[in-house]
Protein backbone atom coordinates (compact mmCIF):
# COMPACT_ATOMS: atom_id res chain seq x y z
CA UNK A 1 0.00 0.00 0.00
CA UNK A 2 1.54 3.52 -1.23
CA UNK A 3 2.68 5.46 2.11
CA UNK A 4 0.49 8.33 3.00
CA UNK A 5 3.62 10.29 2.71
CA UNK A 6 4.36 9.81 -0.53
CA UNK A 7 0.57 10.02 -1.67
CA UNK A 8 -0.98 12.54 -4.35
CA UNK A 9 -3.45 13.30 -1.89
CA UNK A 10 -1.06 14.74 0.62
CA UNK A 11 -0.59 18.26 -0.75
CA UNK A 12 -4.45 18.55 -0.70
CA UNK A 13 -4.69 17.61 2.63
CA UNK A 14 -2.20 20.22 3.91
CA UNK A 15 -3.64 23.11 1.55
CA UNK A 16 -6.97 21.96 3.33
CA UNK A 17 -5.45 22.66 6.81
CA UNK A 18 -4.05 25.70 5.50
CA UNK A 19 -7.32 26.59 3.97
CA UNK A 20 -8.78 26.09 7.94
CA UNK A 21 -6.39 27.75 9.72
CA UNK A 22 -7.07 31.28 7.13
CA UNK A 23 -10.73 30.52 7.08
CA UNK A 24 -10.18 30.58 11.33
CA UNK A 25 -7.99 33.69 11.25
CA UNK A 26 -10.76 35.60 8.66
CA UNK A 27 -13.04 34.85 11.23
CA UNK A 28 -11.27 35.56 14.71
CA UNK A 29 -8.48 37.64 13.47
CA UNK A 30 -7.91 41.46 12.37
CA UNK A 31 -5.34 42.30 9.59
CA UNK A 32 -3.21 45.29 9.04
CA UNK A 33 -4.73 47.55 6.24
CA UNK A 34 -2.39 50.66 6.04
CA UNK A 35 1.14 51.26 8.01
CA UNK A 36 3.42 54.23 8.01
CA UNK A 37 6.90 52.69 7.21
CA UNK A 38 8.62 52.07 3.47
CA UNK A 39 7.02 54.74 1.56
CA UNK A 40 6.99 55.71 -1.99
CA UNK A 41 8.96 59.47 -1.52
CA UNK A 42 7.70 62.52 -2.99
CA UNK A 43 10.52 63.43 -6.19
CA UNK A 44 12.10 66.05 -6.65
CA UNK A 45 12.32 65.83 -10.69
CA UNK A 46 10.19 64.00 -12.99
CA UNK A 47 10.14 60.06 -13.22
CA UNK A 48 12.53 60.71 -9.92
CA UNK A 49 10.65 58.31 -7.62
CA UNK A 50 12.32 55.36 -4.91
CA UNK A 51 11.03 53.33 -2.56
CA UNK A 52 12.60 53.43 0.73
CA UNK A 53 14.54 51.71 2.47
CA UNK A 54 16.21 50.81 -1.38
CA UNK A 55 16.22 54.50 -2.22
CA UNK A 56 17.40 55.32 -6.38
CA UNK A 57 16.69 57.83 -8.55
CA UNK A 58 17.63 57.17 -12.61
CA UNK A 59 20.95 59.19 -11.90
CA UNK A 60 22.28 58.74 -8.38
CA UNK A 61 20.91 57.19 -4.98
CA UNK A 62 19.58 59.52 -2.95
CA UNK A 63 19.23 59.13 1.04
CA UNK A 64 16.21 57.59 2.53
CA UNK A 65 14.28 58.19 5.38
CA UNK A 66 15.61 57.89 9.30
CA UNK A 67 14.40 55.06 11.50
CA UNK A 68 11.26 56.28 13.17
CA UNK A 69 12.36 58.92 15.89
CA UNK A 70 10.31 60.06 19.16
CA UNK A 71 8.08 62.75 19.97
CA UNK A 72 7.63 64.32 22.97
CA UNK A 73 4.08 65.94 24.29
CA UNK A 74 2.48 67.06 27.26
CA UNK A 75 0.51 69.42 28.90
CA UNK A 76 -2.37 71.13 26.46
CA UNK A 77 -0.17 70.01 23.56
CA UNK A 78 -1.66 67.48 21.37
CA UNK A 79 -0.22 65.43 18.48
CA UNK A 80 -2.45 64.06 15.82
CA UNK A 81 -2.86 62.18 12.37
CA UNK A 82 -4.93 61.82 9.52
CA UNK A 83 -5.25 58.79 7.39
CA UNK A 84 -7.07 57.37 4.63
CA UNK A 85 -8.85 54.02 5.41
CA UNK A 86 -6.95 51.33 2.83
CA UNK A 87 -10.17 49.43 3.69
CA UNK A 88 -13.62 48.58 4.81
CA UNK A 89 -14.39 47.08 8.47
CA UNK A 90 -11.79 49.37 10.16
CA UNK A 91 -11.19 47.90 13.73
CA UNK A 92 -8.04 48.95 14.89
CA UNK A 93 -5.47 50.86 14.87
CA UNK A 94 -1.94 50.29 16.46
CA UNK A 95 0.99 53.31 17.57
CA UNK A 96 3.93 53.06 19.45
CA UNK A 97 3.70 54.89 22.61
CA UNK A 98 5.13 55.85 26.06
CA UNK A 99 3.12 57.53 28.50
CA UNK A 100 4.23 59.49 31.16
CA UNK A 101 5.40 58.65 34.48
CA UNK A 102 2.32 61.07 36.05
CA UNK A 103 -0.56 60.84 33.64
CA UNK A 104 -2.45 59.06 31.20
CA UNK A 105 -2.63 59.48 27.66
CA UNK A 106 -5.69 60.18 25.73
CA UNK A 107 -6.68 58.77 22.37
CA UNK A 108 -9.02 60.13 20.14
CA UNK A 109 -10.68 58.97 16.82
CA UNK A 110 -12.25 60.92 15.03
CA UNK A 111 -13.48 61.43 11.36
CA UNK A 112 -15.18 64.87 9.24
CA UNK A 113 -18.44 64.38 11.69
CA UNK A 114 -16.71 64.86 15.28
CA UNK A 115 -14.94 62.04 17.42
CA UNK A 116 -16.08 58.84 17.59
CA UNK A 117 -13.86 56.93 20.07
CA UNK A 118 -11.90 57.67 23.07
CA UNK A 119 -10.08 55.97 25.83
CA UNK A 120 -6.91 56.60 28.30
CA UNK A 121 -3.79 53.98 28.61
CA UNK A 122 -0.90 54.50 31.06
CA UNK A 123 2.38 52.95 31.99
CA UNK A 124 3.23 51.63 28.31
CA UNK A 125 6.66 51.68 26.31
CA UNK A 126 5.55 49.40 23.02
CA UNK A 127 3.38 49.60 20.07
CA UNK A 128 -0.49 49.45 21.41
CA UNK A 129 -3.27 48.39 19.70
CA UNK A 130 -6.45 50.74 20.14
CA UNK A 131 -9.61 48.84 19.02
CA UNK A 132 -12.89 49.95 18.71
CA UNK A 133 -16.53 48.97 17.29
CA UNK A 134 -15.84 48.25 13.48
CA UNK A 135 -16.57 51.07 10.99
CA UNK A 136 -18.02 49.40 7.81
CA UNK A 137 -18.02 52.12 5.65
CA UNK A 138 -14.29 53.07 6.06
CA UNK A 139 -12.44 52.50 2.69
CA UNK A 140 -11.46 55.65 1.45
CA UNK A 141 -12.79 58.05 4.34
CA UNK A 142 -10.16 60.56 6.69
CA UNK A 143 -9.93 59.77 10.08
CA UNK A 144 -8.26 61.62 12.46
CA UNK A 145 -6.23 60.18 15.63
CA UNK A 146 -5.21 62.75 18.28
CA UNK A 147 -3.02 61.81 21.46
CA UNK A 148 -2.91 64.45 24.78
CA UNK A 149 -1.16 64.13 27.66
CA UNK A 150 -2.33 66.23 30.02
CA UNK A 151 -1.11 65.20 33.17
CA UNK A 152 2.53 65.46 31.24
CA UNK A 153 4.91 68.06 31.86
CA UNK A 154 8.10 69.04 29.83
CA UNK A 155 10.75 67.30 32.39
CA UNK A 156 7.91 64.22 32.39
CA UNK A 157 6.37 63.86 28.77
CA UNK A 158 4.21 61.26 27.13
CA UNK A 159 6.23 59.95 24.20
CA UNK A 160 5.45 58.61 20.39
CA UNK A 161 7.22 57.46 17.53
CA UNK A 162 7.16 59.79 13.72
CA UNK A 163 8.57 58.90 10.61
CA UNK A 164 9.15 60.53 7.58
CA UNK A 165 7.75 60.16 4.34
CA UNK A 166 4.98 60.56 2.27
CA UNK A 167 1.27 59.12 2.59
CA UNK A 168 -2.26 59.01 0.79
CA UNK A 169 -4.50 61.26 2.98
CA UNK A 170 -2.29 61.52 6.05
CA UNK A 171 -0.83 64.49 8.08
CA UNK A 172 0.85 65.03 11.29
CA UNK A 173 -0.15 67.94 13.29
CA UNK A 174 1.65 69.41 16.06
CA UNK A 175 -1.25 71.20 18.28
CA UNK A 176 -2.72 73.17 14.97
CA UNK A 177 0.56 73.28 13.23
CA UNK A 178 0.89 70.81 9.99
CA UNK A 179 4.01 69.26 10.11
CA UNK A 180 6.02 67.04 7.40
CA UNK A 181 6.21 62.72 8.03
CA UNK A 182 3.81 60.61 9.68
CA UNK A 183 2.92 59.26 13.29
CA UNK A 184 4.06 55.41 13.02
CA UNK A 185 0.35 54.43 12.57
CA UNK A 186 -0.89 51.23 11.70
CA UNK A 187 -4.35 50.11 10.57
CA UNK A 188 -6.30 46.56 10.75
CA UNK A 189 -9.66 45.31 9.54
CA UNK A 190 -11.67 42.28 9.60
CA UNK A 191 -13.79 39.90 7.69
CA UNK A 192 -14.14 40.25 3.95
CA UNK A 193 -12.08 43.57 3.93
CA UNK A 194 -8.90 41.69 4.83
CA UNK A 195 -8.87 40.97 0.74
CA UNK A 196 -8.49 44.70 0.13
CA UNK A 197 -5.86 45.11 3.23
CA UNK A 198 -3.79 42.40 1.61
CA UNK A 199 -3.79 44.51 -1.77
CA UNK A 200 -2.57 47.21 0.22
CA UNK A 201 0.27 45.99 1.79
CA UNK A 202 1.28 43.98 -1.33
CA UNK A 203 0.94 47.18 -3.57
CA UNK A 204 0.03 50.24 -1.44
CA UNK A 205 -2.53 53.15 -2.65
CA UNK A 206 0.22 55.65 -2.41
CA UNK A 207 2.85 53.72 -4.87
CA UNK A 208 -0.27 53.54 -7.39
CA UNK A 209 -0.38 56.72 -6.94
CA UNK A 210 2.80 57.53 -7.53
CA UNK A 211 2.94 55.69 -10.62
CA UNK A 212 -0.28 57.62 -12.10
CA UNK A 213 1.58 61.10 -11.31
CA UNK A 214 5.11 60.15 -12.72
CA UNK A 215 4.84 57.61 -15.34
CA UNK A 216 3.58 57.45 -19.15
CA UNK A 217 -0.06 57.19 -19.10
CA UNK A 218 -0.55 53.90 -20.59
CA UNK A 219 0.77 52.78 -17.12
CA UNK A 220 -1.50 53.56 -14.21
CA UNK A 221 -1.55 52.14 -11.21
CA UNK A 222 -4.59 50.18 -11.62
CA UNK A 223 -3.15 49.16 -14.82
CA UNK A 224 0.32 47.97 -13.11
CA UNK A 225 -1.62 46.20 -10.18
CA UNK A 226 -3.27 43.85 -12.50
CA UNK A 227 -0.21 43.31 -14.47
CA UNK A 228 0.83 41.86 -11.36
CA UNK A 229 -1.77 39.43 -10.84
CA UNK A 230 -1.30 38.16 -14.35
CA UNK A 231 2.52 37.74 -13.75
CA UNK A 232 1.74 35.70 -10.70
CA UNK A 233 -0.40 33.62 -12.10
CA UNK A 234 1.03 33.20 -15.32
CA UNK A 235 4.42 32.06 -12.99
CA UNK A 236 2.60 29.45 -11.34
CA UNK A 237 1.31 28.61 -14.63
CA UNK A 238 4.78 27.67 -15.75
CA UNK A 239 5.75 26.19 -12.90
CA UNK A 240 3.27 23.78 -13.27
CA UNK A 241 3.65 23.25 -17.35
CA UNK A 242 7.67 22.94 -16.70
CA UNK A 243 7.55 20.46 -14.52
CA UNK A 244 9.21 17.09 -14.74
CA UNK A 245 7.63 14.73 -16.97
CA UNK A 246 7.20 12.09 -14.48
CA UNK A 247 5.73 14.21 -11.96
CA UNK A 248 1.26 14.21 -12.51
CA UNK A 249 0.29 18.05 -12.57
CA UNK A 250 -2.32 17.32 -9.41
CA UNK A 251 0.43 16.85 -6.93
CA UNK A 252 2.43 19.61 -8.14
CA UNK A 253 -0.24 22.11 -8.47
CA UNK A 254 -1.11 20.90 -4.82
CA UNK A 255 2.36 21.43 -3.53
CA UNK A 256 2.43 25.32 -5.43
CA UNK A 257 -0.69 25.88 -3.60
CA UNK A 258 0.70 24.87 -0.60
CA UNK A 259 3.75 26.93 -0.65
CA UNK A 260 1.72 29.99 -1.49
CA UNK A 261 -0.40 29.32 1.60
CA UNK A 262 2.26 28.68 3.84
CA UNK A 263 4.46 31.43 3.08
CA UNK A 264 1.37 33.90 2.83
CA UNK A 265 0.27 32.61 6.50
CA UNK A 266 4.02 32.97 7.89
CA UNK A 267 4.69 36.05 6.32
CA UNK A 268 1.24 37.52 7.67
CA UNK A 269 1.34 35.92 11.33
CA UNK A 270 5.20 36.10 11.77
CA UNK A 271 5.41 39.81 10.81
CA UNK A 272 2.72 40.62 13.26
CA UNK A 273 -0.07 41.74 10.24
CA UNK A 274 -2.61 40.01 12.15
CA UNK A 275 -3.92 38.88 15.28
CA UNK A 276 -7.12 37.37 17.01
CA UNK A 277 -9.45 39.36 18.33
CA UNK A 278 -8.97 38.03 21.99
CA UNK A 279 -5.37 39.16 22.32
CA UNK A 280 -4.88 42.12 24.25
CA UNK A 281 -5.35 45.75 22.98
CA UNK A 282 -6.78 48.62 24.47
CA UNK A 283 -10.25 49.18 24.05
CA UNK A 284 -11.73 52.44 23.14
CA UNK A 285 -15.53 53.65 23.79
CA UNK A 286 -17.71 55.77 22.16
CA UNK A 287 -16.80 59.45 22.35
CA UNK A 288 -19.30 62.62 22.94
CA UNK A 289 -18.08 65.64 20.91
CA UNK A 290 -16.20 68.05 23.34
CA UNK A 291 -15.40 71.59 21.93
CA UNK A 292 -11.57 72.06 22.95
CA UNK A 293 -10.45 75.59 23.12
CA UNK A 294 -7.37 77.18 21.87
CA UNK A 295 -5.36 77.55 24.34
CA UNK A 296 -3.80 81.41 23.42
CA UNK A 297 -1.58 81.74 27.24
CA UNK A 298 0.91 79.21 27.41
CA UNK A 299 3.49 78.52 25.78
CA UNK A 300 2.54 75.42 23.09
CA UNK A 301 4.66 73.81 20.77
CA UNK A 302 4.98 74.91 17.03
CA UNK A 303 7.94 72.80 15.33
CA UNK A 304 9.69 69.49 17.07
CA UNK A 305 12.71 69.40 15.41
CA UNK A 306 12.97 65.52 16.12
CA UNK A 307 10.12 65.38 14.48
CA UNK A 308 11.39 67.08 11.48
CA UNK A 309 14.36 65.72 11.30
CA UNK A 310 14.38 64.01 8.29
CA UNK A 311 13.83 67.12 6.33
CA UNK A 312 17.07 69.09 7.83
CA UNK A 313 20.28 69.09 6.35
CA UNK A 314 22.36 66.93 8.43
CA UNK A 315 26.34 66.74 8.67
CA UNK A 316 28.90 65.93 8.16
CA UNK A 317 26.73 62.94 6.89
CA UNK A 318 23.40 62.32 7.45
CA UNK A 319 24.00 58.48 8.35
CA UNK A 320 25.90 59.56 10.94
CA UNK A 321 22.86 61.54 12.56
CA UNK A 322 20.38 59.61 15.08
CA UNK A 323 17.39 59.83 17.33
CA UNK A 324 17.10 58.14 20.81
CA UNK A 325 15.19 57.98 24.04
CA UNK A 326 17.89 59.59 26.53
CA UNK A 327 16.57 59.74 30.27
CA UNK A 328 13.28 59.13 28.54
CA UNK A 329 13.87 62.37 26.45
CA UNK A 330 13.50 61.90 22.49
CA UNK A 331 16.95 62.71 21.46
CA UNK A 332 18.91 63.49 18.45
CA UNK A 333 22.34 62.17 18.59
CA UNK A 334 25.10 63.89 16.18
CA UNK A 335 28.71 63.49 16.24
CA UNK A 336 31.42 66.30 17.96
CA UNK A 337 31.49 67.78 14.84
CA UNK A 338 28.14 68.61 13.48
CA UNK A 339 25.48 70.67 11.95
CA UNK A 340 21.48 70.20 11.87
CA UNK A 341 20.53 72.82 9.86
CA UNK A 342 16.65 73.83 9.66
CA UNK A 343 14.80 75.88 6.57
CA UNK A 344 12.10 77.47 8.85
CA UNK A 345 9.87 80.19 9.60
CA UNK A 346 10.05 81.84 13.32
CA UNK A 347 6.56 82.44 14.67
CA UNK A 348 5.76 85.37 17.14
CA UNK A 349 6.48 85.20 20.46
CA UNK A 350 8.57 82.10 19.60
CA UNK A 351 11.08 80.49 21.70
CA UNK A 352 13.27 77.45 21.86
CA UNK A 353 13.51 74.43 24.33
CA UNK A 354 15.95 72.35 24.34
CA UNK A 355 18.62 70.02 26.35
CA UNK A 356 22.39 69.85 26.26
CA UNK A 357 24.04 66.71 26.95
CA UNK A 358 27.09 64.93 25.64
CA UNK A 359 27.99 61.08 25.45
CA UNK A 360 31.67 59.90 25.58
CA UNK A 361 34.40 61.12 26.85
CA UNK A 362 35.69 64.85 27.24
CA UNK A 363 33.77 68.14 26.20
CA UNK A 364 31.50 69.92 23.42
CA UNK A 365 30.51 73.58 22.34
CA UNK A 366 27.15 73.23 21.76
CA UNK A 367 25.96 76.22 19.49
CA UNK A 368 22.28 77.48 18.33
CA UNK A 369 21.90 80.00 15.20
CA UNK A 370 19.65 81.65 13.00
CA UNK A 371 20.78 83.15 9.95
CA UNK A 372 24.47 83.35 10.69
CA UNK A 373 24.01 85.04 13.97
CA UNK A 374 24.54 83.37 17.54
CA UNK A 375 21.87 83.27 19.68
CA UNK A 376 23.74 81.15 22.46
CA UNK A 377 27.04 78.76 23.12
CA UNK A 378 27.39 76.36 25.99
CA UNK A 379 30.34 74.28 26.78
CA UNK A 380 29.31 70.89 28.04
CA UNK A 381 31.60 67.91 29.51
CA UNK A 382 30.71 64.23 29.67
CA UNK A 383 29.15 63.22 32.96
CA UNK A 384 27.39 66.33 33.59
CA UNK A 385 23.67 66.55 34.04
CA UNK A 386 21.01 68.05 30.68
CA UNK A 387 21.73 71.49 30.66
CA UNK A 388 17.84 72.96 29.52
CA UNK A 389 17.91 76.25 26.94
CA UNK A 390 15.45 78.12 27.30
CA UNK A 391 15.84 80.90 24.25
CA UNK A 392 14.01 83.41 23.75
CA UNK A 393 13.81 84.20 19.35
CA UNK A 394 11.50 87.26 19.57
CA UNK A 395 14.22 89.39 17.89
CA UNK A 396 13.79 87.40 14.67
CA UNK A 397 10.12 86.76 14.71
CA UNK A 398 8.28 86.18 11.64
CA UNK A 399 12.00 85.93 9.59
CA UNK A 400 12.33 83.02 7.63
CA UNK A 401 15.50 81.55 7.71
CA UNK A 402 18.22 78.77 8.76
CA UNK A 403 18.38 77.71 12.34
CA UNK A 404 21.37 75.50 12.87
CA UNK A 405 22.76 73.27 15.96
CA UNK A 406 26.07 73.04 15.95
CA UNK A 407 28.69 71.17 17.97
CA UNK A 408 32.45 71.56 18.23
CA UNK A 409 34.99 69.23 20.09
CA UNK A 410 36.84 70.84 22.80
CA UNK A 411 38.36 67.85 23.94
CA UNK A 412 38.25 64.16 23.89
CA UNK A 413 35.70 61.66 21.81
CA UNK A 414 32.14 62.08 21.95
CA UNK A 415 29.07 62.66 20.68
CA UNK A 416 26.57 65.36 21.47
CA UNK A 417 22.75 64.90 22.67
CA UNK A 418 20.03 67.43 21.53
CA UNK A 419 17.10 66.97 23.96
CA UNK A 420 13.52 67.30 23.29
CA UNK A 421 14.51 70.50 20.95
CA UNK A 422 11.20 71.90 20.73
CA UNK A 423 10.18 75.57 19.05
CA UNK A 424 6.86 77.41 21.31
CA UNK A 425 5.12 79.96 20.94
CA UNK A 426 2.05 81.83 23.02
CA UNK A 427 -1.02 82.87 20.63
CA UNK A 428 -1.55 85.77 21.59
CA UNK A 429 -2.72 86.81 18.19
CA UNK A 430 -6.01 84.11 18.60
CA UNK A 431 -9.13 86.00 19.73
CA UNK A 432 -12.56 85.17 21.31
CA UNK A 433 -14.24 88.37 20.18
CA UNK A 434 -14.04 91.39 17.77
CA UNK A 435 -12.05 94.60 19.33
CA UNK A 436 -14.24 97.23 20.03
CA UNK A 437 -11.99 99.49 18.27
CA UNK A 438 -12.13 97.28 14.94
CA UNK A 439 -13.70 98.80 12.28
CA UNK A 440 -16.51 95.94 10.90
CA UNK A 441 -16.17 94.47 7.46
CA UNK A 442 -17.98 91.50 6.37
CA UNK A 443 -16.33 90.50 3.04
CA UNK A 444 -16.18 86.54 2.11
CA UNK A 445 -13.06 85.20 0.41
CA UNK A 446 -12.99 81.87 -1.24
CA UNK A 447 -14.99 79.42 0.53
CA UNK A 448 -15.13 79.83 4.04
CA UNK A 449 -12.84 82.58 5.02
CA UNK A 450 -14.06 85.76 6.36
CA UNK A 451 -13.36 89.23 7.03
CA UNK A 452 -14.36 90.25 10.00
CA UNK A 453 -13.62 93.63 10.58
CA UNK A 454 -9.84 96.52 10.36
CA UNK A 455 -8.14 98.51 12.30
CA UNK A 456 -5.53 101.56 11.66
CA UNK A 457 -3.21 102.56 13.82
CA UNK A 458 -2.41 105.39 14.20
CA UNK A 459 -5.83 106.68 13.63
CA UNK A 460 -4.75 109.36 11.31
CA UNK A 461 -1.53 108.76 9.96
CA UNK A 462 0.78 110.85 8.48
CA UNK A 463 3.03 110.72 5.28
CA UNK A 464 6.04 108.61 5.64
CA UNK A 465 4.40 107.23 9.02
CA UNK A 466 4.98 103.66 10.12
CA UNK A 467 1.60 102.64 10.03
CA UNK A 468 -0.17 99.15 11.25
CA UNK A 469 -3.02 97.84 10.01
CA UNK A 470 -4.37 94.91 11.06
CA UNK A 471 -7.14 92.53 9.96
CA UNK A 472 -8.87 90.55 11.98
CA UNK A 473 -10.07 86.74 9.83
CA UNK A 474 -12.09 83.69 10.72
CA UNK A 475 -11.79 80.39 8.98
CA UNK A 476 -15.38 78.95 8.82
CA UNK A 477 -13.94 75.25 8.41
CA UNK A 478 -10.51 73.65 8.68
CA UNK A 479 -8.41 75.41 5.92
CA UNK A 480 -5.90 73.33 3.61
CA UNK A 481 -5.28 75.75 0.72
CA UNK A 482 -2.49 78.71 1.56
CA UNK A 483 -2.69 81.73 0.51
CA UNK A 484 -0.30 85.27 1.10
CA UNK A 485 -2.30 88.04 2.47
CA UNK A 486 -2.00 91.46 0.26
CA UNK A 487 -2.48 94.98 1.82
CA UNK A 488 -2.80 97.60 -1.19
CA UNK A 489 -2.88 101.75 0.14
CA UNK A 490 -4.65 102.64 -2.87
CA UNK A 491 -5.22 106.81 -4.01
CA UNK A 492 -8.08 108.67 -5.09
CA UNK A 493 -7.12 106.92 -9.06
CA UNK A 494 -7.28 103.89 -7.45
CA UNK A 495 -3.54 103.33 -8.05
CA UNK A 496 -0.96 101.21 -5.32
CA UNK A 497 1.22 103.64 -3.53
CA UNK A 498 2.05 101.84 -0.48
CA UNK A 499 1.63 97.82 0.17
CA UNK A 500 2.55 95.06 2.16
CA UNK A 501 2.34 91.19 1.12
CA UNK A 502 2.61 88.45 3.60
CA UNK A 503 1.58 85.20 4.63
CA UNK A 504 -0.58 86.06 7.76
CA UNK A 505 0.42 86.96 11.37
CA UNK A 506 3.83 88.04 9.71
CA UNK A 507 4.78 84.73 7.88
CA UNK A 508 4.28 83.22 11.15
CA UNK A 509 0.52 80.87 11.11
CA UNK A 510 -0.28 80.46 7.43
CA UNK A 511 -4.22 79.28 6.60
CA UNK A 512 -3.67 75.72 7.13
CA UNK A 513 -2.83 76.44 10.15
CA UNK A 514 -5.98 78.19 11.25
CA UNK A 515 -8.43 76.58 13.99
CA UNK A 516 -11.97 76.88 13.03
CA UNK A 517 -14.16 79.61 14.53
CA UNK A 518 -11.71 81.32 15.78
CA UNK A 519 -10.35 85.08 15.38
CA UNK A 520 -6.96 85.84 13.85
CA UNK A 521 -5.71 89.31 14.58
CA UNK A 522 -3.16 89.55 11.57
CA UNK A 523 -0.98 92.91 11.63
CA UNK A 524 0.64 94.44 8.37
CA UNK A 525 2.59 97.08 8.09
CA UNK A 526 3.57 99.84 5.32
CA UNK A 527 4.58 103.20 4.89
CA UNK A 528 1.65 105.63 4.44
CA UNK A 529 2.27 107.47 0.98
CA UNK A 530 2.42 111.11 0.93
CA UNK A 531 -1.06 111.37 -0.79
CA UNK A 532 -4.09 113.82 0.68
CA UNK A 533 -6.08 111.95 -1.28
CA UNK A 534 -6.10 108.49 -0.07
CA UNK A 535 -8.79 106.90 1.63
CA UNK A 536 -8.75 103.10 0.78
CA UNK A 537 -7.23 100.07 1.50
CA UNK A 538 -7.21 96.89 -0.84
CA UNK A 539 -7.20 93.45 1.26
CA UNK A 540 -7.01 90.16 -0.52
CA UNK A 541 -6.00 87.14 -0.46
CA UNK A 542 -4.04 85.14 -3.41
CA UNK A 543 -2.27 81.70 -4.48
CA UNK A 544 1.84 82.05 -3.54
CA UNK A 545 2.16 79.46 -6.60
CA UNK A 546 -0.44 80.81 -9.34
CA UNK A 547 -0.82 84.53 -8.18
CA UNK A 548 -4.79 84.09 -8.17
CA UNK A 549 -6.36 86.30 -6.29
CA UNK A 550 -9.14 84.42 -3.65
CA UNK A 551 -12.86 85.56 -4.72
CA UNK A 552 -14.20 88.04 -2.96
CA UNK A 553 -17.80 88.74 -1.74
CA UNK A 554 -18.81 92.04 -0.24
CA UNK A 555 -21.12 92.14 2.78
CA UNK A 556 -23.72 93.33 0.36
CA UNK A 557 -23.50 90.11 -1.79
CA UNK A 558 -21.85 91.05 -4.89
CA UNK A 559 -18.80 89.98 -6.40
CA UNK A 560 -15.78 91.93 -6.54
CA UNK A 561 -13.91 91.31 -10.41
CA UNK A 562 -10.38 92.22 -9.37
CA UNK A 563 -10.43 89.77 -6.16
CA UNK A 564 -10.17 92.65 -3.19
CA UNK A 565 -12.07 93.74 -0.43
CA UNK A 566 -11.94 97.80 -0.27
CA UNK A 567 -12.12 99.28 2.74
CA UNK A 568 -12.11 102.81 3.79
CA UNK A 569 -9.41 104.50 5.88
CA UNK A 570 -11.01 105.40 9.61
CA UNK A 571 -11.09 109.09 10.43
CA UNK A 572 -10.79 109.81 6.19
CA UNK A 573 -13.64 112.47 5.11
Amino acid sequence: MKSFLTSSRLPWVITAVLGLVLIFLLLVGRWRSTATGAQVQVPMFYDAHYLFPRPWTQAQEVPGVPDPFPVAFYGPNTISQTFVSGANNLAAVEIWLQAPPAGDVTVTLSDDAGPLFSGQIEGVGDNVRFAFPTIHEAEGHTFQLMLAAPGATADAPAVTHAIGGDRLGGRLRLNEYPRPGNLELRTYVTGTAVFDALGEQLLPDIFRLRLQQYKPPSVKGNIFAGLLVLTAVLSVGLLIVARPPMQKAGPVTGWLLTGLLLGGLAWQIGGGRVYLIFQESMVLQEATAVTRPIDKQNWLIVNDLSATLWTAERQPEKRFVTTQLANDYPAIRVPAASALEYALDLPLNGRLQTGLQVAGEGALLMMVEFNGEQVSQTAVAAGEPPQWLDLDLTAWQGQGGILRLVTEPIEGTLDGLWLMPQLLARRDWLLDDLPETAVPAGHHLGENIVLLGYSVEPVQPQPQDVVTVTLYWRGERPLSQNGTVFVHALNAAGEMVAQSDNQPVQNSYPLDTWPAGVIIADNHQLVWPADDTLNQIAVGLYDPSTLVRFPVQNPDGTLDTNGQALLPVPGNP
